[in-house]
């Protein structure tokens, strides 16, 4: 699984980020709406919708169901997850940024679907991703968990391996000039996995 990250970048508006993604075969889009006008907002979820993909929210739940996006991705300082979980149903995509704080009995009652581990590779090494996927394991909770950050396509490989489920890049993991190209290649990468 690859998602990915939209970002305000000097090299491509985010509504022309998305449609790359989409032309790329991208099927998982994510952005924060704070980082966008509402107009370009409204378009990136309007190129998601025509090509059928998924989008996701980072951290603006409010605007799920206004929006009727597919998801939220949620840190610990957005909505609770349970709380979201209860009011909306079964419908919305729900993440959650692993966190010093996170816990899986939170992650269970909000019938979570993923984990993010954010800040590869700084952060999150392929022993992190062990140690989450063992935390996980241990609390009986079966959560695809996806990576975030700079990576690199041979490494994806490594951290599939690892117990990650999938990826998340945004344009810093891109080589240009063709940049689509470069996310197909990503793309292929996580396909043939």
């Amino acid at each position: 699984m690859l998602q990915y990250t939209i970002r305000p970048w000097k090299a491509s508006d985010p509504a022309a980020q998305a449609r790359m993604a989409v032309d790329a075969g991208c099927q998982w889009i994510d952005i924060d709406p704070a980082e966008v006008d509402a107009t370009t907002l409204a378009q990136i979820v309007e190129i998601c919708k025509t090509a059928g993909i998924i989008l996701v929210y980072r951290h603006h739940d409010r605007l799920l169901e206004e929006h009727r996006v597919h998801g939220v991705l949620l840190s610990v300082d957005d909505a609770e997850p349970s709380a979201l979980r209860e009011k909306l149903g079964g419908h919305p995509i729900i993440g959650i940024v692993h966190s010093e704080k996170f816990n899986t009995t939170t992650a269970r009652r909000a019938d979570a679907d993923y984990l993010l581990l954010e800040d590869y590779p700084t952060l999150t090494t392929t022993s992190t991703i062990a140690e989450a996927r063992q935390m996980l394991n241990e609390a009986n909770l079966s959560l695809p968990i996806v990576v975030s950050g700079i990576i690199e396509p041979e490494a994806v490989a490594s951290l599939i391996n690892a117990g990650a489920s999938g990826i998340n890049i945004d344009y810093r993991s891109l080589k240009g000039p063709d940049y689509k190209a470069s996310l197909a290649s990503f793309i292929s990468v996580c396909n043939n996995l």
